[in-house]
């Protein structure tokens, strides 16, 4: 649970600095120069295409403090750096239930019929939902309620 915690933050980390490259032209980014900006987007697109695979364990994170610390103090500073922008998601947030509405519309049983309704319902408790993203979810939960009931 604790490695995927730290895989959560490294995921974190990498997001943030995306963000920040994409907010800041190149010149712009304050205390990267070229060479390290360069660096920093091949680690980036390098990262993105193994992060399904990656494993804290295989560095050796989980069992390095300096390296978990800076971790947290980078994340902290492109926080602070972005400011509202840090917490804006260009992910739907609805991905979960939409894996499950999959499942559920492939294979009709009850325990796809559950763990739909119940991810839908995790997903409603969520305190950032905007009311267009809680419209939605309420609809979807409707539909599948009505649609087992019949």
């Amino acid at each position: 649970m604790e490695n995927e915690d730290l895989k959560k933050q490294i995921d974190e980390l990498f997001r943030l600095f995306k963000k920040v490259m994409e907010k800041y032209p190149p010149d712009d980014i304050p205390g990267i120069d070229k060479a390290q900006l360069e660096q920093l987007k091949t680690y980036l697109s390098q990262y993105e295409q193994i992060k399904d695979q990656f494993s804290v364990e295989m560095y050796g994170l989980p069992n390095n403090d300096m390296a978990r610390h800076f971790i947290a103090m980078l994340t902290k500073r492109l926080r602070e750096q972005l400011g509202d922008e840090a917490d804006t998601d260009d992910e739907p947030r609805v991905s979960e239930v939409e894996a499950k509405e999959k499942a559920f519309e492939s294979l009709h049983t009850g325990e796809n019929y559950q763990a739909l309704i119940d991810a839908i319902d995790n997903e409603l408790k969520n305190k950032d939902l905007s009311m267009e993203e809680i419209d939605i979810l309420l609809d979807k939960r409707q539909k599948y309620l009505n649609k087992i009931s019949k």
